[in-house]
């Protein structure tokens, strides 16, 4: 039986990790390591690693290419693991990625999972998975997908939180690129991919993921993945599709028009009907997802969360742009 070496980069998480570690103690197959790439914590969770006997390594960038690269240094398994210290993971998550790499053949070089709801979620998290679940969230991302799929299939990536990996393959792409904030996990994907190697989701594998519990934090990672898309894209020059800059092209035309009132007042009409439009349309949205979650605060909460999401996406992307455009200059 092939060996498993866990990775679980962190960072200032003692309020989730003691409860991930508890699951993974529980698991049914057990993994012969746990290593812990923390971003020196200054909170307990080096002392809660310490009572779950976690191998401890230390990294110095700020991002999790780096957390994961110095795990790798000293793992041992031939299957590797990564996923995240805010999960829960069901009892046979680890056997079930082994038994799925066992009846695979061996051009996949990848198993994940998906990351479903966290167990007495919060009533804002639950409003972000409402959110993803929407066009207007990223439910057509194959991040997304993976909360949400539940039938076996190829797949063209996987998400860092719930992805087991052959050692032999993943040493062929290595290290992960420490030059992204986000997108790591993309990245390596890509590049097996490139690598001709194949990715394989099964349903049965499950993690339980919290999701962000504040408006700053979600703001924060609506900004931080849109700055790891350009990243990724100005990496490899694909990954970037016409959806992922609509948030950032219909706020800067709405912009346009709004400097433009102050020239003929009659194009007042016309901004109020475009932002109009959308606002119908993200309210449209809040609705279906408050009917099909069951939560009558979504009604409220869903229309805010949507526009700052998109705002933060869209001055992530615009970040970027100019930053690396700076960069050549």
């Amino acid at each position: 039986m092939s060996s498993i070496s866990l990775i679980i980069p962190t960072y200032n998480n003692d309020s989730t990790l003691r409860a991930c570690l508890e699951s993974i103690k529980k698991q049914s197959l057990a993994p012969n390591e746990i290593i812990i790439a923390d971003g020196h914590s200054t909170d307990d969770s080096i002392n809660i690693a310490k009572e779950y006997d976690c191998k401890i390594v230390y990294e110095d960038r700020g991002t999790r290419a780096a957390a994961c690269n110095e795990a790798l240094k000293i793992a041992q398994g031939d299957i590797i693991v990564f996923t995240d210290s805010d999960i829960v993971a069901d009892k046979e998550w680890l056997k079930n990625l082994s038994k799925t790499f066992n009846k695979m053949d061996h051009e996949v070089a990848c198993v994940a999972g998906p990351h479903l709801e966290y167990p007495d979620e919060s009533l804002f998290g639950k409003a972000v998975s409402a959110i993803y679940d929407t066009i207007f969230g990223g439910r057509w991302s194959e991040q997304v997908k993976s909360i949400f799929d539940k039938e076996e299939r190829f797949v063209q990536s996987a998400a860092g939180c719930n992805a087991a990996y052959r050692r032999e393959a993943l040493e062929e792409v290595l290290p992960f690129n420490e030059s992204l904030l986000t997108a790591e996990d993309t990245d390596i994907n890509y590049r097996l991919i490139q690598k001709g190697k194949k990715l394989f989701f099964t349903p049965s594998a499950i993690i339980y993921h919290q999701r962000p519990q504040k408006h700053k934090t979600f703001r924060n990672k609506s900004k931080k993945y849109a700055i790891g898309k350009i990243q990724f894209f100005r990496t490899h020059k694909v990954g970037l599709e016409l959806w992922h800059l609509l948030p950032v092209l219909y706020f800067l035309t709405g912009l346009f028009l709004s400097i433009v009132l102050f020239v003929n007042l009659w194009i007042g009409v016309g901004v109020a009907v475009y932002f109009g439009l959308y606002i119908i349309a993200i309210q449209i949205a809040s609705i279906v997802q408050t009917i099909k979650y069951r939560q009558w605060q979504f009604l409220f909460m869903l229309p805010l969360m949507f526009i700052e999401g998109h705002i933060f996406w869209s001055l992530g992307i615009l970040q970027e742009i100019f930053a690396s455009k700076k960069k050549r200059e």
